[in-house]
């Protein structure tokens, strides 16, 4: 599948891999921030693939994962006022208040 298997090429990730490592001259951190990357970094291997001068952080989870339901509920009764609009990402749609 195009633009899929591409991500999946071993000799690519090793291409990849060497050149990180070669301009990993000092510690950086990158955060993911959200559940799905963490799963994908963790299946694939991708921290222990990492030079030690590149710290991956798990951070505090996706705007929709981390979002109460209390502000999901604070919301729909917000739009139910007149002349309120409420904007929010098309993932926060699909969860139920």
């Amino acid at each position: 599948m195009k633009f899929i298997d591409e991500y999946r090429d071993p000799a690519l990730a090793e291409k990849l891999v060497k050149r990180i490592e070669r301009l990993s001259t000092r510690h950086v951190r990158l955060m993911e921030f959200c559940g799905g990357h963490t799963v994908a970094i963790m299946r694939n291997g991708i921290r222990q693939l990492l030079p030690p001068t590149v710290e991956m952080l798990s951070g505090p989870g996706c705007p929709v994962c981390v979002t109460a339901n209390s502000d999901i509920d604070k919301a729909i009764a917000l739009s139910r006022l007149p002349d309120v609009i409420i904007t929010t990402f098309g993932d926060m749609m699909k969860v139920p208040g």
